[in-house]
């Protein structure tokens, strides 16, 4: 059902409104950052295309919604790079298998993932393909970098914009896959998008990285030289990767931001918040200036390291800073 895409409203009821007053553009191009949800909705509109029921959605349930689903419609065909590139053969076959009639229908779909990585050839050979499409043909172009595309292939398509989904539908759907909700919230705050979230949680050092964060906090928060130990004995010395180096500085930072939300009485919008009893703990034990500057620290530590300051020195300086408040 269009009603499923609520993240996406916008797409949907335009999609939704072409089908129903019989208006379907001949191509479409479904442009937005990596799980937003293009495939899904690629996915229904055909479902929609095909449906049985005719009035514009998909069922999900009659003949043509199943093949669909299972990948097995004879007028549905999916397009992918092939070792990363989608060359002019994967065209012309789709051309060869459009020129025959429609198996199941009077339409034929075709949809293409991440049609950027066209070469130049395939692109030529799909323009002309989109100039002069065959009757009842919809293509359905699926793209997380629009400026890659022609300015001609463009110009030949109706083009769908997918907004980046929130954190909370990110985490939302790691959930449902079987992540944390500890886990799944920090990865969905810290990414840029849904893959990068779940690359982050099949990382067997994200939730030690976590935990570590939460220790060193507290070490901090004791004022003591414990928390230049823990740097260095539990970071420093396991971890060597300049990246996950920068994603435990990410989960400090949110840790801090967590404290700081305690403090403001806005628990709800706390993301590690299946730790709520240390950062009770810890909140209480520091002042919302300090966590102010003590974010502001991280972020500059973070953007020493990226232009190559040393590791350790770094480390070390931003422990002192944070201790001292």
């Amino acid at each position: 059902m269009w009603s499923e895409f609520a993240a996406q409203r916008q797409a949907a009821e335009l999609l939704h409104r072409s089908l129903r007053n019989d208006r379907l553009s001949h191509a479409y191009l479904f442009s937005g950052v990596r799980g937003a949800g293009k495939r899904k909705m690629a996915k229904h509109l055909a479902q929609a295309v095909f449906c049985l029921r005719r009035d514009g959605d998909s069922c999900g349930e009659c003949k043509n919604c199943r093949l669909i689903e299972e990948g097995n419609h004879l007028d549905v065909h999916w397009i992918e790079p092939e070792k990363n590139i989608i060359r002019i053969k994967q065209i012309e076959d789709l051309q060869k298998k459009f020129s025959y009639r429609a198996a199941e229908s009077s339409h034929k779909v075709y949809i293409m993932e991440e049609a950027e990585k066209m070469n130049q050839e395939a692109t030529n050979r799909l323009l002309k393909f989109l100039e002069e499409p065959p009757q009842g043909v919809v293509a359905i172009l699926l793209t997380s970098n629009i400026h890659d595309l022609l300015p001609t292939v463009l110009s030949r398509c109706q083009i769908v914009s997918f907004h980046a989904p929130s954190p909370e539908a990110i985490a939302e759907r790691l959930e449902q896959e079987g992540i944390k909700q500890g886990l799944a919230r920090a990865a969905a705050r810290i990414a840029n998008d849904m893959d990068e979230a779940r690359t982050l949680c099949q990382l067997e050092s994200f939730a030690h990285l976590r935990s570590l964060v939460i220790q060193l906090s507290e070490d901090i928060m004791e004022r003591g030289t414990y928390a230049l130990v823990t740097i260095h004995d539990k970071l420093l010395k396991q971890e060597k990767d300049p990246d996950k180096i920068d994603l435990f500085l990410d989960l400090l930072l949110l840790w801090f931001r967590d404290l700081l939300l305690f403090l403001l009485g806005q628990e709800s919008q706390i993301t590690n918040n299946d730790q709520m009893e240390p950062i009770q703990k810890q909140a209480l034990r520091i002042s919302q200036r300090r966590l102010v500057d003590g974010m502001g620290t991280i972020l500059v530590t973070k953007n020493r390291l990226t232009h190559y300051a040393n590791l350790q020195l770094s480390l070390e300086d931003m422990v002192l800073r944070l201790q001292e408040g």
